[in-house]
C-alpha cells in the first residue's frame, strides 16, 4: 500500500514540476511550487524521514514560497504583459530535449546493460578493485598499492 502512495506522490510531484515550468501566469506558477513542495516533503515524510520533511516544509513552502508570492504580488503582473506567443519554440525545445535524454541516457550505468560492474563511463576506465586493494593479502604496502593502480590504469 504504501508503494502505492509513493508512486502517486511522486507522478504528482513530477506534474507539480512540469506545470511550474509550463504555466504562464507566475503566480499560478508559484503555487504549482508549493505544491511541488508540499508533494517533496509528503514523500520523504512517507519514507521516515520526518525531520527533513519538516525541515523542508518550514524552510521552502513556509519561507522561500511565500517571499516569492510576495515578490510577485508586488511588482503588479498584469495579464496582458503574459499573454505572449511563444509556439515557434517548441521544436527547439523539443530537439534539446531529446539530446538531452540521449546524453544522459549514456552516461547513466545501467545503460551498458552490466548491471553490477563498476565501470567508470565518463573515462573508460575498468578497475578490478579486488586487485587493487589485494583484499586476501593483509600485508601491503602503500608502494605496492601505487604500483597495482600504476599497471591497472596504463
Amino acid at each position: 500500500m504504501s508503494y502505492f502512495v509513493l508512486n502517486i506522490i511522486s507522478l504528482f510531484a513530477i506534474l507539480c514540476g512540469i506545470l511550474v515550468i509550463i504555466s504562464k501566469n507566475p503566480i499560478v506558477s508559484v503555487l504549482f511550487l508549493i505544491g511541488l513542495f508540499l508533494s517533496i516533503a509528503g514523500y520523504l515524510m512517507m519514507l521516515g524521514i520526518n525531520f527533513i520533511g519538516l525541515s523542508y516544509l518550514l524552510v521552502y513552502v513556509g519561507a522561500v514560497s511565500i517571499l516569492f508570492l510576495f515578490i510577485l504580488m508586488l511588482i503588479n503582473v498584469r495579464i496582458s504583459e503574459l499573454v505572449t506567443e511563444n509556439n515557434n519554440s517548441m521544436p527547439l525545445a523539443i530537439l534539446i530535449g531529446i539530446f538531452f535524454n540521449i546524453s544522459v541516457y549514456q552516461i547513466l550505468p545501467i545503460a551498458g546493460g552490466t548491471g553490477s560492474n563498476i565501470n567508470f563511463y565518463l573515462f573508460n576506465v575498468n578497475v578490478n578493485f579486488s586487485d587493487l586493494f589485494h583484499v586476501n593479502n593483509t600485508s601491503h604496502t602503500l608502494k605496492d598499492m601505487i604500483n597495482t593502480t600504476s599497471s591497472l590504469l596504463s
